[in-house]
This record gives structure tokens, sequence and C-alpha cells, in this order.
């Protein structure tokens, strides 16, 4: 399984370690605008499988093209992501994951997409 990481902040960087150290992961790639973190990160968790990739996640096309070379995407940034980020996951056809927040019912519209997602095979 390939996975990708958006965000390299605390939450992302605890997500990698977690799927770094699992047996069925066999990629992951942390992305994030802040490409010095990310490779700390990835210097720090010393990890074959662990690579970083830029992606500006205000950027549809980018992030759409970033999670389509992945079968799975966590997303760890900022909770004003979510809807964003889980839109570009149906339309690249990715099984995605967010962490929460349910600020300003973020969730509330994420949820709202799950005809969309069923539609396009994915959760």
């Amino acid at each position: 399984m390939r996975v990708l990481v958006l965000g390299a902040g605390l939450m992302g960087k605890e997500v990698a370690r977690d799927l770094v150290n699992s047996e069925r992961v066999l990629k992951v790639t942390l992305a994030d605008m802040d490409m010095e973190k990310a490779k700390k990160i990835c210097s720090s968790l010393q990890s074959s499988k662990l690579g970083v990739a830029f992606v500006n996640a205000t950027k549809e096309e980018q992030l759409i093209h970033m999670m389509g070379r992945h079968d799975i995407v966590v997303n760890a940034l900022f909770y004003s992501f979510n809807e964003s980020v889980a839109k570009a996951a149906i339309s690249a056809g990715v099984h995605c994951v967010d962490l929460g927040g349910h600020i300003g019912h973020a969730t509330d519209r994420v949820l709202k997409l799950h005809d969309q997602a069923k539609a396009a095979g994915v959760t």
C-alpha cells in the first residue's frame, strides 16, 4: 500500500511514524509546502519507506495529481482543508481519511460528499 500523508506538522509526523512501521505499507509520502520540515521528519524517522514531496493543498489539480499516485490519503492538514481534500480524493479515486476538526461544521460538509464518494468507489 502506498500512503500519502498531507501535512508535516505534529500529527502528520506521528501518522508517518506509525505507517512506516506497518508491514502492509510499502511507501509513505509526507507532503507539505514546508519542504525543510518534511525533510527533517524524514531524516529523524530513518525509514527507506518514507519520502517527501511538495504539495500546495490550495491547488486542486496539484493535489489530485499527487493523490493519484497513492492508494490512500491521510489528511493531517488544518481542518479548513477537510472539504477540499475530500473532494480532491474523490476526483482522484483514492480513499481518504482525515484527522477530524468539527469547527465550523467542517465534518458536516465532508459527510455531504458521501454519495459522490460512493459513486467513485472510495471511502
